[in-house]
């Protein structure tokens, strides 16, 4: 790859920085052209108009390459009709030497880059003088345009296996309320108690390890594998048996299920192996009336009543009482337990599909690296 040459990217491609219109110009009925403020318009290709300008100061034109240059930088997409564009962003116009395509695939592997680049203590942004001296390599047009098609081809072979891994997540959802109806409103009728009367609780104390020697995980939120199994801490933290006695910790046992009760609510999980949680989580013991699975699928629907009785001061936050009052309908263990079958054959596909995900994203790195290194 060094054969080809280095360029900047002013060389081949036209830089528009963005500028917001006055707010008095911004509404939601479409009158004028899309307006996209950040990268939160993003979709997964093009974005998603959510808010329309009538006199737009910076307009971006069709396949233009939408970049994000203020916090997070390095977001991206293309502009599928014209647009106008605020400071979050700004537009390329590829010129005639290069690949609309390439250029949109090299800034991607170039993130890490722009991000470095960046300035500014409240949030970075990066300058057009920066953007304008990033060094692209570039290749003959023919070559650009054969290496975009490739990883056009992996890039939307990634996407099919993330929607049908998705597909998957809604395959178990429709079950759920086929079998059991609408749990916040109990469309079936189900007898009604409150989460406690039927399960044991575990709630983590406040006292944090000053040291993570051992194999017992220390879970918090971010290590849920949400409506899954989780066995292990992704930054590989583990107690002793003496560091879980030093903070006063009970090892939450396996079966149990662990639900998120700081921030985003009702974020549940089931401990594949014993762990110890942080005091962001809550954990449930079932009894013997009710099912890991129908529980932990059940606590997702009941956002609506946490996020009522959560107490709020910088973040919603629920306490022991009000996690265990919550409501919990009573279908039949056995058909508590011919879902959580399903779940489990769900689960295997799911697992399948996870590997070829994997296997995708890494034939894609490989494939960016070859190209563009």
């Amino acid at each position: 790859m060094s054969k080809w040459e280095k360029v900047k990217l002013v060389d081949i491609a036209f830089i528009n920085m963005g500028q917001s219109p006055s707010s008095d110009t911004y509404n939601t009925i479409g009158d004028g052209i899309p307006f996209y403020q950040g990268n939160a318009d993003f979709g997964e290709l093009y974005p998603n108009a959510r808010v329309y300008c009538s006199s737009p100061l910076r307009i971006a034109n069709t396949n233009d390459i939408l970049l994000s240059v203020r916090a997070p930088i390095g977001e991206i997409n293309i502009a599928k009709e014209n647009c106008c564009i605020g400071r979050g962003l700004c537009s390329l116009t590829v010129r005639s030497n290069c690949y609309l395509k390439y250029l949109f695939y090299i800034l991607i592997k170039e993130k890490s880059e722009l991000n470095r680049m960046g300035t500014g203590s409240t949030f970075k942004a990066i300058s057009k003088q920066k953007l304008m001296n990033l060094s692209i390599l570039l290749p003959p047009i023919d070559v650009q345009r054969k290496i975009a098609e490739t990883l056009d081809i992996v890039s939307e072979l990634l996407k099919y296996r993330k929607r049908y891994y998705n597909e998957l997540d809604y395959l178990v959802k429709s079950r759920f309320v086929e079998m059991f109806g609408d749990p916040v409103v109990n469309t079936k009728g189900w007898g009604i108690k409150t989460v406690i009367d039927e399960c044991e609780c575990m709630v983590p104390g406040r006292d944090k390890p000053k040291h993570f020697t051992g194999d017992i995980p220390w879970i918090t939120i971010d290590d849920l594998v949400v409506n899954g199994i989780t066995v292990n801490s992704k930054k590989g933290l583990g107690l002793t048996q003496e560091e879980i006695a030093e903070v006063k910790r009970k090892i939450v046992p396996v079966g149990s299920v662990v639900m998120s009760c700081v921030g985003n609510l009702g974020i549940c999980s089931i401990a594949g192996k014993e762990l110890i949680i942080n005091q962001q989580l809550h954990s449930f013991q079932c009894g013997r009336n009710v099912n890991k699975y129908f529980l932990m699928h059940y606590l997702g629907y009941r956002t609506d009543y946490m996020n009522k009785h959560a107490s709020s001061t910088t973040v919603l936050y629920m306490n022991k009482g009000v996690c265990n009052s919550i409501p919990l309908i009573l279908p039949p263990l056995s058909l508590q337990n011919q879902f959580a079958d399903f779940v489990q054959q769900v689960d295997k596909q799911k697992f399948e599909v996870q590997k070829a995900i994997t296997k995708t994203e890494e034939l894609l790195d490989s494939l960016m690296q070859k190209y563009f290194d």
